[in-house]
């Protein structure tokens, strides 16, 4: 396959001189990538991973659908491609409980999210999202703690209560949701979701540590956010970067190393805990050309150089 579909001449040679220890390096990590970050042509993206020789893929939208919509039709079609490739689906991602709670108003009231959905859709939502994990072979769904409100304290309690009782229809469909931090959530950070699987033990449910999403929620991601953590109960993880935006309180979305977020420390510490679940790059970044495919081979380019450099 011609390297240029990928990535331009530059970020080319990159790859080239990362090579001869790469292979060796993403052994260590269930690495994979979010599908839509590179492309909405699924094939295309699925040639992407294994240009990187990744063996892990997370699904979120495909063919400009949300996966938790797929027709039987689709998923034959994404079975098919995902067996073409040899790539295994890490986690399915769905947008359950991301979602005002009942009663509640949103701190970001007036910034729709194109996942959101009404709260008495979402037992079907986890309906759906429970059976195509199972058509794609995995056992992790990931969920939200619905839209923050201004004291995410006082809806504390509420949010636990739901989460219990989704925890324990999962268990009892053999599948375990990991619980992402998001900023625009009421668990945004580390330690409020350290907070949060204290008080909700179920074995269904764990984390899915996105430090990028802590830093946009004003956490320092590592090492005080990681540290808060219950190691054995993170199950999987977002990887993007971040910086200071241009107004305060802002972050710009950067490729993996250009940050402020200590991925070299984070992975180290990975490595010394002996982290074994999976893990996805989520780009987010857009370079100056707006090209998504070629943003999310300069983050993982940075990526493979902060793993080599942990």
């Amino acid at each position: 396959m011609n390297r240029r579909e990928f990535v331009g001449a530059g970020a080319a040679a990159a790859v080239l001189g990362a090579l001869p220890i790469r292979a060796a390096e993403l052994k260590q990590f269930n690495l994979g990538v979010i599908t839509d970050e590179i492309s909405q042509d699924f094939e295309h993206a699925l040639q992407w991973a294994k240009h990187y020789e990744l063996h892990w893929v997370e699904l979120r939208f495909i063919w400009n659908k949300y996966v938790t919509e797929f027709t039987a039709e689709d998923v034959k079609r994404a079975q098919d491609l995902l067996a073409k490739y040899d790539l295994k689906v890490s986690v399915l991602d769905s947008a359950y409980f991301k979602t005002p709670l009942p009663g509640t108003q949103s701190k970001f009231e007036g910034k729709p999210d194109p996942l959101q959905s009404e709260f008495s859709q979402q037992n079907a939502l986890l309906e759906r999202a429970m059976a195509r994990a199972k058509d794609f072979g995995t056992d992790k769904v990931r969920i939200f703690s619905f839209l923050r409100v201004a004291d995410p304290k006082m809806v504390f309690d509420r949010v636990a209560k739901e989460l219990e009782r989704t925890a324990g229809i999962a268990h009892r469909e053999g599948i375990r949701l990991v619980l992402e931090n998001e900023f625009s959530c009421n668990v945004a950070t580390g330690q409020e979701s350290a907070a949060m699987l204290k008080v909700v033990t179920s074995p269904a449910l764990g984390a899915n540590w996105d430090p990028g999403n802590a830093y946009d929620a004003g956490e320092t991601p590592y090492p005080n956010g990681y540290d808060a953590l219950d190691k054995k109960r993170i199950w999987h993880v977002h990887l993007k970067d971040a910086a200071p935006g241009a107004k305060p309180g802002e972050s710009q979305w950067m490729p993996i190393g250009s940050g402020k977020i200590d991925f070299v420390g984070q992975f180290r510490a990975f490595l010394k805990n002996r982290y074994g679940g999976t893990m996805s790059l989520e780009t987010h970044y857009l370079n100056a050309a707006k090209n998504k495919e070629q943003s999310s081979s300069e983050s993982m380019d940075g990526l493979l150089k902060v793993i080599r450099e942990a």
